[in-house]
Parts: structure tokens; sequence; C-alpha cells
């Protein structure tokens, strides 16, 4: 609408100084002038147009760069390290002194973190609200990756194996609602 405005008044003043200069200018020089003024308009929005464009693919360049720049997840598989299929056998979870941050500039979210969980052992982790309940299941699943200690699962180190063959292998079972349950 600016772009609109600003080329009408374009068009007017062209016309006010043919009109105050009719005696010195000539017509064909007049109606050059206020032709091209009305084109003006047309300009002013194909370059608006044309900037917009070349913003949005730069936009789309910029975050392209930034999925490139994305720390990739550790190997799926490692052939190497490889558990047995029959892993986990007991269900022994050991866990050393583990430090975990979701970013290297913020503070630690799990700190010094020791837990020994036998076979067969049913545990409840409660807490309040932010307390760390949620990343100990990411960090169980290597969604975030410790900033130091271990996870041992029936005496493997998780951080040694693979994504898939640890991620494949373990179940979570979601809090469950009760009022859903009484219905």
């Amino acid at each position: 609408m600016r772009l609109e405005i600003l080329g009408e008044l374009i068009t007017i003043f062209a016309a006010l100084f043919a009109i105050i200069s009719r005696d010195t200018l000539s017509a064909g020089f007049a109606g050059l002038s206020i032709s091209q003024s009305l084109g003006i308009s047309h300009t002013l929005n194909w370059l608006v147009r044309t900037m917009s464009d070349f913003e949005a693919n730069i936009t789309s360049v910029e975050r392209i760069k930034e999925y490139c720049e994305i720390q990739q997840e550790p190997e799926w598989s490692i052939e190497e390290t490889k558990p047995q299929n029959s892993w986990p056998e007991a269900g022994k979870i050991k866990i050393e002194k583990y430090f975990l941050k979701y970013r290297k500039e913020l503070d630690y979210v799990l700190k010094d973190l020791n837990i020994e969980i036998n076979p067969g052992e049913k545990i409840g982790i409660v807490g309040r609200t932010g307390a760390g309940k949620s990343t100990l299941t990411l960090a169980l699943l290597r969604m975030i990756e410790s900033t130091e200690g271990n996870i041992f699962i029936d005496n493997i180190d998780i951080n040694k194996i693979g994504l898939h063959d640890l991620r494949h292998k373990l179940t979570i079972i979601p809090q469950v609602n009760k009022k859903l349950i009484q219905k």
C-alpha cells in the first residue's frame, strides 16, 4: 500500500512539474516523464517482491547451514561392541558417577548420580517438576549423551554400543492417568 502511494505521488509530481514548466518543456518530454512515472509503481512492487524472495532464499540457506552444523548422533550400530541377541539377560542397571547437561553452557541436570538396580527390582522415580526424572530416561536411551560417567546394563557400557542395539532392546512404559483407568 505504501509503495502504491509512493508511486502515485511520483506520478502526481511528474504531472505537476510538466504543468508548471509547460512553456519550457516540450509536450513529448512531458508525456515521457508522466508515462515513466506511471511505471514506477510497478517497478517498486517488483523490487520489493524480488527482495522478499531473495530474503526467503537466504533464510533457506541459513537453515540448511544450521542443519549441517548440528551435532550428529553416535553410530547406529557398532559391530565390534554389538551385544548378543539375548542381551539384556538379567536387567541389572548400574549408573556410576553420572553427570549430564543439555548443552555445554548450561548447568548440570544430573550430578554425580550413583544408582544400582538389581534384576527383578521394581523401582519408582519420584520428584518435583525439573528434578530429572525424564532426563534419566533420556540418558538411558542416549537421547542426550553424558558429560561424565557410565551406565551399565548387564555389565555392558551403553556408551560403547550402537544406538539401534540399545534402543531396540529397551522399552519404556508411559505414565498412565488414573482418570482414564477408572473409566
